[in-house]
């Protein structure tokens, strides 16, 4: 009667406990079963929406905070065919992200990487004398959305349009960092002045010339280091897209005095409205 009673007892503790590793385990892991029908809803996926293609599955994986699968798919002629499908746990195609291979979206990534791996080499030289907090190039492409929003002001007059952008074509990457390269770059220094910010961008520009790295603008903040311990100091001088065209010796303290005191005033505006 005892043994009874303790089998019992363990069958009531142990199933609720075992119900409750198999929720905890479903839900962020989830299940085979699960993972089969997303394995088949993609390949299905791929037949019924983009038949004739060379299309293939790379990846079948599970993503907790969707709670569902995902497909990475891929494609062996084209370097910047790649998206996903988003799979439900009951095998249901919730969406896929192939807009950003027709978009351009994929195609200006690529260009980016290969652009920022030009400045990294600057920037990671050793004879790079400047002690850099954030340091590194991007290509200067929006989206066609932005380009056609009246109400976007952060497209500058030459950027590239992402929808202009050939499917895996191979571009000259210097020319376009010429045209529309930006630098982002926060330097550490004991000593923040506009002469001392107009002197190192200076500085920066013809490191960047001697390498054959082109750009066409510069985010540059001049700040003090952190201190062995506690915040660093208050105080820096900071530029929005300085033109390469613009840094020149002659008079370049006062250019960068009044970009400093534009981004102040931007940067104040955009903090009132809370964005």
């Amino acid at each position: 009667m005892k043994r009874k009673i303790l089998k019992a007892l363990f069958i009531a503790v142990s199933v609720p406990l075992i119900l409750v590793l198999c929720w905890f385990g479903n839900a962020f892991f989830g299940n085979p079963l699960s993972y089969f029908l997303a394995t088949r809803t993609a390949q299905t996926h791929l037949v019924t929406t983009y038949p004739g293609t060379d299309f293939y599955i790379e990846r079948v994986g599970y993503d907790f905070k969707i709670s569902g699968y995902y497909a990475h798919i891929k494609s062996p002629s084209s370097a910047d065919t790649y998206f996903s499908v988003y799979i439900s746990m009951l095998g249901k195609v919730e969406g896929d992200t192939y807009s950003s291979v027709v978009k351009g979206f994929n195609t200006a990534r690529r260009l980016n990487e290969e652009y920022r791996a030009l400045t990294d080499r600057v920037f990671h030289d050793p004879a790079f004398p400047y002690n850099c907090f954030i340091s590194f190039g991007e290509l200067e492409i929006h989206s066609d959305e932005a380009f056609q929003d009246p109400y976007v002001r952060n497209v500058p007059f030459y950027a590239f349009n992402q929808k202009d952008l050939i499917l895996d074509k191979s571009y000259n990457i210097p020319e376009m960092g010429r045209q529309a390269g930006r630098l982002y770059i926060y330097v550490d220094s004991d000593v923040v002045t506009v002469e001392r910010a107009a002197q190192i961008m200076l500085d920066i520009k013809e490191y960047f010339d001697q390498a054959g790295v082109p750009f066409r603008s510069m985010d540059f903040t001049l700040q003090y280091p952190f201190p062995d311990e506690g915040l660093r100091p208050d105080g820096s001088v900071t530029v929005l897209r300085f033109l390469y065209e613009d840094i020149y010796a002659d008079e370049l303290a006062v250019r960068v005095d009044r970009a400093h005191k534009k981004a102040t005033a931007y940067y104040e505006k955009m903090d009132a409205i809370g964005t």
